[in-house]
């Protein structure tokens, strides 16, 4: 008989308030969505509440699933997305006054979130779930994608009462902690928090890649074994399908960078190298085309980058867009940019070469592991290197030999490893 599995929901409820979702969040809503139509057993959304944790089942937590669809516009027409128009517009050589408006303030940023928040609750009926404590059925698998750190201490209590659970976590990386210098202080201590929990609970731990494992384990290093398994990310539903060809967005000359704006994505080198670009070119310079949202350790790198904007550099910021407009402006980009310092896997390096798109990558050892020989790997401190790479392509008119041949893994191959791991375990 299938275990029932309960599916940690806490991230998806957070980031419910958020115009669109990051890479983390579809990464989420992705599982939740195979799990909820292909999980055999009884499957439930466990969500903190005021009145504790509390279950959810697999009607009322699709139906939440579904209000995020439309939230966040996964399934929308990019020609319908008027932040795509703006900044296609921009890259046109539109004025950036006349496209860049004023982010609202905290109190209305505030009321939009809770009233998203709110929608997600009324699409579940304002279902008010059972006692996750009391009705947990025996030897269940707690899943757990999103490690939402400052929920942690209020799911603790209950793994800890219930040691007949089975508790699974994706680790994404151990970035906080392997490189402190590259996030906000209380990072380092909120990741802290969910990897003592890992430490003491965890039966399973599902890696994105084997370079990622070993400084996992160092941190979580414990006497009993983990049973684990590494699988490659899967491309998200939107990423799928293959954009076609526009000529006109494709004359625009661009280079784009994805992610979160913040010091280890290390947009820094790109800036240096896009003056060696404007120094070298002029009002001929290719354009670096920046779609992200701002980390809370990224105001500093933001602001440098809106300084940039403003002085007239080809630098054009661009946020709030739905995955289908990102899938088009990646797909008609001269090449995707991932000069990061650190990652866990990279997951715009195979959204870009799944749409035929070049990659620039920093050549470590998860970027590798992602994309193989299909990108081309620069040192990250290094802009000379990425200026002439960025002429190299340029010049040779992109590079479809080496972007030939990549395949993703397909998400029926994931899911199918990710139900045999959890079938799996002891």
């Amino acid at each position: 008989m299938t275990r029932a599995l309960i599916f940690d929901a806490a991230r998806l409820y957070i980031a419910a308030s958020l115009p669109t979702p990051r890479g983390i969040d579809r990464a989420d809503l992705d599982y939740a969505r195979n799990i909820t139509t292909t999980w055999p057993g009884e499957v439930y959304a466990l969500l903190p509440t005021p009145w504790g944790l509390r279950l959810y089942g697999r009607a009322p937590f699709m139906a939440g699933l579904d209000y995020l669809d439309a939230r966040w516009r996964e399934r929308l027409d990019a020609d319908h997305d008027t932040g795509l128009a703006a900044t296609l517009q921009r890259l046109a050589g539109g004025p950036a006054q006349a496209q860049t408006a004023r982010r609202p303030g905290w109190l209305t940023r505030t009321v939009r979130a809770t009233r998203s928040m709110f929608g997600l609750l009324a699409a579940t009926g304002f279902h008010f779930g059972v006692s996750a404590r009391r009705h947990a059925p025996d030897g269940a698998i707690y899943l757990n994608i999103g490690h939402l750190s400052f929920i942690a201490p209020f799911v603790e209590p209950f793994l800890r009462r219930r040691r007949d659970l089975r508790p699974v976590y994706l680790l994404h990386d151990v970035i906080p902690l392997e490189f402190p210098e590259y996030v906000l202080p209380i990072a380092t201590r909120l990741a802290m928090i969910i990897l003592a929990q890992i430490r003491r609970h965890a039966v399973g731990l599902i890696f994105n890649t084997d370079a990622a494992m070993p400084p996992a384990m160092t941190v979580l290093a414990r006497d009993r074994p983990f049973h684990t398994v590494t699988i490659p990310c899967p491309l998200a539903p939107v990423f799928l399908t293959r954009e076609a060809e526009i000529p006109a967005i494709r004359a625009l000359r661009y280079f784009i960078i994805c992610g979160a704006i913040e010091p280890r994505k290390n947009h820094a080198v790109l800036l240096r190298a896009w003056d060696i670009l404007v120094a070298r070119h002029g009002a001929n310079a290719p354009k670096l085309l920046v779609v992200g949202s701002v980390a809370a350790s990224g105001q500093a790198v933001n602001a440098t980058l809106r300084a940039a904007e403003a002085s007239g550099q080809p630098i054009i910021i661009a946020s709030g867009l739905s995955s289908p407009a990102v899938r088009r402006l990646i797909a008609h980009a001269q090449a995707m940019l991932m000069p990061s310092f650190a990652e866990g896997f990279g997951l715009p390096v195979i959204e870009a070469l799944s749409q035929g798109t070049p990659v620039l990558a920093t050549d470590s050892a998860v970027l590798r592991e992602a994309a193989g020989r299909h990108a081309t790997y620069l040192d990250a401190n290094d802009a000379t290197a990425w200026a002439d790479a960025v002429d190299h392509l340029l010049a040779a008119g992109g590079a479809p030999d080496q972007v030939a041949g990549f395949a993703a893994i397909t998400r029926a191959a994931y899911f199918e490893t990710v139900h045999r791991f959890l079938d799996s375990l002891p």
